[in-house]
């Protein structure tokens, strides 16, 4: 079983939005464990339950979507709530990630602006 931990798991390979959600995960004073690889991601949910997953469905290094999936089946009992961001104009991409279990997906102009309320309603909705 998997053990809950605090920390909120980031799958983003752009350094600038990386650099953007530690920096605001750090004032909220959360933890951040930063991933890309699928294989790195497996092991790490056969251990851990994030208090939360941040997805950019822009991945150059992985299918987003996939790993959505890997995520929202981790935890059969333990739900982990997924924050996925994209790109306005990729609106197919964007209901896939819903399709495949993200619990909020959103614009990068939108996530950029409100991303510390976006992590505290999701974090909020898990607790609750």
């Amino acid at each position: 079983m998997a053990v809950p931990d605090q920390t909120v798991l980031v799958i983003v390979d752009d350094l600038f939005f990386l650099s953007k959600i530690q920096t605001t995960l750090n004032h909220l004073g959360l933890p951040a464990k930063a991933i890309t690889n699928p294989g790195e991601l497996y092991d790490y949910l056969q251990i851990y339950t994030p208090a939360l997953a941040v997805v950019d469905l822009t991945l150059r290094a992985a299918d987003a979507v996939s790993l959505i999936t890997t995520i929202r089946t981790a935890h059969q009992g333990a739900a982990v709530p997924i924050l996925a961001f994209g790109a306005h104009v990729a609106v197919d991409v964007r209901q896939q990630a819903l399709h495949a279990g993200a619990d909020r997906v959103v614009a990068k102009s939108e996530f950029s602006r409100h991303l510390p309320d976006l992590i505290r309603q999701l974090i909020r909705l898990d607790q609750e």
